[in-house]
């Protein structure tokens, strides 16, 4: 494995959405033979894709920002009106407890799901798409 980077991301447009790309390189042998999952990082899961870019393995998790509509609520001073309104989704938990630099990436191994630990993640500058 290399030295691994993020690097924020917004679209040009408000649909287009904005996200964080972790980009870590990986030699060809973990890029053929080994099946990496998913990538936890800052709070957030995301899946791995492994992709070959300028001669180099690349494993890639885009952490996309998902627009959250919130969902219309009736609000009165009868609380039989309110009754279907629903209440906020709790938070999933967050399964390991990691710096603002570190990484965790789970993999397939023997058929069993294991998980190592990447630290010193460098941020790039953001980048915008027009």
């Amino acid at each position: 494995m290399g030295d691994a980077t993020c690097q924020r991301w917004v679209g040009g447009r408000a649909e287009s959405g904005s996200g964080l790309l972790l980009n870590i390189p990986v030699d060809n042998a973990v890029a053929t033979n080994t099946p990496l999952q998913q990538a936890f990082f800052r709070g957030r899961v995301a899946d791995i894709k492994v992709e070959e870019k300028d001669g180099e393995w690349m494993a890639i998790a885009n952490f996309i920002n998902k627009r959250e509509e919130k969902p219309d609520m009736v609000m009165h001073a009868d609380p039989k009106k309110e009754v279907g309104n629903r209440p906020p989704k709790l938070k999933e938990k967050f399964p390991f407890e990691l710096g603002p630099d570190e990484c965790v990436v789970s993999y397939v191994e023997d058929g069993k799901t294991k998980y190592f630990k990447i630290t010193g993640i460098k941020e790039k500058k953001p980048l915008t798409y027009q």
